[in-house]
């Protein structure tokens, strides 16, 4: 066999994988493209519901006159003594509200973070440390666990009630009217889901910026239809508040205990389960203004001007790796197995979306080894232009040269959705920044799954359970810088 015989067999190979991903990558633009489709007819007819949900006043003074019901916040925490004493801080005197407390749970193991804890317990009696019975690390839903087992306790010694529990991670900065909302909404809905937008970094931080542009579709847009159609919304892990009835529920499906340990994203499969049982779910959308004279808060530099979570995310290319493909093993392969694709037939729709990464990130890496492909021949080419040349790879003619414009249509609907939803919540440099930004997270989302791909085949090889990958976390210096 020569060189030649090689390039020969090298380039219909080529040809093949071409017409794979072309047909691959239409099917999933156009399911993308329906959800498009389905937001904006939705948003011509809405007029504002999509700035302020129906379910709250249109101006927040409203939220001031309900009579505040106690609520708990969860705060689990692994080594996270660089940023918790910041966040529980910042939390204990930012939320506008009384009646509530807040619980962070640590590991006997930890100490470091167990001090930082000390510190603002002995700062705001509504704060309190819980101590887990197993040294860490564990899981953050056997964490979750300890931190109910303490509040049940605490409510049957001081005879309090907590009609709304929520949980938080170590690195979030909350907004000031979360808890009202939360008093309004719970229980009214027995989970209640705020939206994620994650705080901007430099313009040269690339790897921690895509995730900007990523949750402000995801959560401005995608979350929003998935409610509409279905009713069903998953916990994002932050910023979510349970009624006392999803809390019981959860604990007769899981026997006894509330978050299932066998899962490394208990939070997405909560949503589901809630569900099935016939929960209230919603994703709140709510941007805060006011009719009378504004607390001092209001547009005070890091508050969003809508009810939602803000914080850093990793910004080293093997760190996003790590955290999403922990996302990809529990969303996509443990839900699979866990929940399988039972539910009514829109419910398995919103299954097939959240687990066509299975399809859609190998289809991405193979459209971009064909351009590099073709690229490289055509400057040989151009190089040499007597060498000898490739036939086409498609006809020009064809259904696939059709299916390429149908493609390329698709793309440029990508570009322009994730230009629209990132200017709407970071202003219009960031949303210009989307775009380059985009190649940055294909590439971290098929790192990210071929990782997470390893990982479950380990796993089903040895019988152990994938192994947790902790974040490390970064909290916003208040007064002007990051750390």
């Amino acid at each position: 066999m020569t060189w030649l015989d090689v390039l020969v067999a090298y380039w219909f190979l080529i040809a093949i994988l071409l017409r794979v991903g072309i047909f691959a990558i239409f099917i999933s633009s156009i399911d993308d493209f329906l959800i498009d489709c389905y937001y904006w007819v939705w948003r011509c007819k809405s007029k504002n519901e999509w700035r302020r949900s129906p379910y709250l006043p249109e101006f927040a003074d409203e939220l001031y006159e309900d009579e505040q019901q106690a609520i708990a916040i969860m705060i689990p925490a692994w080594h996270e003594a660089p940023v918790i004493q910041r966040m529980a801080d910042y939390a204990a005197r930012t939320y506008d509200y009384d009646n509530y407390h807040i619980f962070v749970g640590t590991y006997p193991n930890d100490p470091e973070t167990q001090a930082e804890v000390d510190l603002v317990t002995a700062k705001y009696p509504n704060v309190h440390k819980v101590v887990t019975s197993k040294p860490g690390p564990t899981t953050k839903a056997d964490c979750l666990n300890h931190i109910i087992a303490f509040i049940t306790a605490m409510e049957a010694r001081d005879e309090i009630h907590f009609s709304c529990i929520a949980y938080h991670d170590s690195e979030d900065m909350i907004h000031p009217l979360e808890l009202r909302a939360f008093n309004r909404l719970v229980p009214q809905f027995d989970l209640v889901q705020l939206p994620v937008m994650p705080l901007a970094r430099g313009w040269q931080d690339l790897i921690g910026n895509h995730y900007v542009d990523e949750f402000a579709e995801w959560h401005g847009k995608d979350m929003m239809v998935r409610q509409l159609l279905s009713g069903q919304v998953p916990s994002a892990g932050v910023g979510t508040a349970f009624s006392r009835k999803a809390i019981g529920l959860l604990s007769e499906m899981n026997g006894g205990v509330v978050f299932d340990t066998g899962t490394l994203t208990e939070d997405y499969e909560i949503g589901f389960r809630l569900h099935e049982v016939g929960a209230r779910e919603m994703m709140l959308h709510y941007h805060v203004q006011f009719k009378n004279t504004p607390p001092a808060w209001f547009g005070r530099k890091g508050v969003h001007p809508m009810i939602c979570v803000q914080a850093y995310f990793p910004n080293q290319w093997w760190t996003a790796i790590r955290q999403k493909s922990r996302w990809i093993v529990g969303i996509v392969f443990q839900g699979w197995q866990n929940i399988g694709w039972r539910g009514k037939p829109i419910i398995k729709y919103i299954l097939m979306r959240d687990r066509k990464s299975v399809i859609a990130f190998p289809s991405v890496l193979l459209g971009y080894f064909i351009v590099l492909s073709v690229g490289f021949n055509w400057l040989h080419n151009e190089m040499n232009p007597n060498w000898w040349d490739f036939p086409a790879l498609i006809g020009h003619q064809s259904v696939m040269w059709t299916l390429v414009g149908i493609n390329f249509f698709f793309m440029c609907n990508r570009i322009v959705q994730r230009f629209i939803f990132t200017q709407r919540y970071y202003g219009f440099w960031q949303g210009l920044q989307a775009i380059p930004r985009m190649l940055v997270g294909n590439i971290v989302n098929v790192l990210a799954f071929f990782r997470a791909f390893s990982q479950v085949r380990s796993s089903n090889k040895t019988g152990r359970a994938v192994k947790w990958d902790k974040t490390c976390h970064d909290f916003p210096d208040l007064h002007g810088e990051n750390k």
